[in-house]
């Protein structure tokens, strides 16, 4: 993964994006340094990481940064094409990819998939070089190959004004959605452990979702008294949160028998048209995964 950002410097002047010195810098810089501390010459077959350091300033062993102000320069161009339809490339299951197919059909937008089915079509990726860390999900969309589903799925609700009109909203959508976040992936992960845990593992998702989860989202409606979480306007948070009221429902029906304002909310937000087209037999949702199903993932992706 380190020869991801290596070869990413190396097309661009300054910094990881757009020549301005941006938050994925500071991430790197922040992970280059935890690295040095477990192995000093971790840098050592990287230059272009090792350079970066002077041009951020590097000063007596530490890192300063030093830069904060050059002229934004132009991206790379075909990040602004336009292209067709979105494709992505996931296992034909939920996992990761759920959430995005989810974003998508929320925001009426078509699109297209190519599945997974065997661990030489995720080799193919990464050997085509289509996947910077190695891994799925994996969507193409503006002339982009993206990865890392929170960076998709962030990207989508802007494009498509499912993210708040100003920074505060965003910043509220963003705290409710890493709440849903949480609840759905201990259910994602919940057929792939051992027989013997899953019991009380089920037991815990219930417990955290009536006592952690859907009371902040049942107290939220009730305070501002709107049909959404954010801004009384549909975004990336609702489309979520109801994701989630289903996926536990699957473990639990009547786990929302105790949140009168999140059964209103199941009921409204079900009903927006692109949402109930996504809840119909047919559409590009996924089932709950299957013994089958499970088996094959774990042998694609070695598990």
């Amino acid at each position: 993964m380190v020869f991801t950002y290596e070869m990413g410097l190396g097309m661009t002047v300054f910094s990881r994006v757009g020549n301005q010195f941006s938050r994925a810098d500071v991430q790197l810089l922040e992970t280059l340094l935890i690295a040095e501390e477990y192995k000093p010459d971790i840098l050592a077959q990287f230059p272009l990481l090792q350079s970066a350091g002077s041009r951020w300033g590097r000063r007596s062993g530490g890192w300063c940064l030093s830069y904060f102000g050059r002229e934004h320069q132009k991206g790379n161009k075909n990040s602004e094409i336009m292209a067709g339809k979105p494709k992505l490339h996931y296992t034909k299951g939920r996992g990761k990819m759920e959430s995005i197919r989810w974003l998508l059909a929320a925001a009426g937008v078509e699109f297209e998939e190519e599945f997974i089915e065997k661990k030489e079509d995720l080799e193919k990726l990464r050997n085509d070089g289509s996947l910077m860390f190695q891994q799925v999900p994996m969507v193409e969309i503006d002339g982009m190959k993206m990865v890392q589903s929170r960076a998709i799925l962030s990207y989508i609700a802007a494009k498509y004004n499912l993210y708040g009109k100003d920074l505060k909203e965003r910043a509220w959508i963003d705290m409710y959605v890493e709440g849903t976040t949480d609840l759905m992936g201990m259910i994602m992960y919940l057929p792939f452990q051992p027989a013997d845990t899953k019991e009380n593992n089920l037991a815990l998702i219930i417990e955290r979702a009536t006592t952690r989860y859907f009371p902040v989202y049942e107290k939220a409606l009730k305070d501002h008294g709107h049909d959404y979480l954010v801004g009384n306007k549909l975004s990336w948070a609702d489309i979520h949160l109801l994701e989630a009221i289903l996926m536990v429902e699957e473990c639990k029906p009547d786990v929302l028998s105790a949140f009168p304002l999140l059964q209103a909310f199941k009921g409204r937000t079900s009903n927006i048209p692109t949402i109930k087209k996504f809840l119909q037999p047919g559409s590009q949702r996924k089932p709950p995964p299957d013994e089958k199903f499970i088996a094959n993932v774990k042998k694609i992706f070695n598990m």
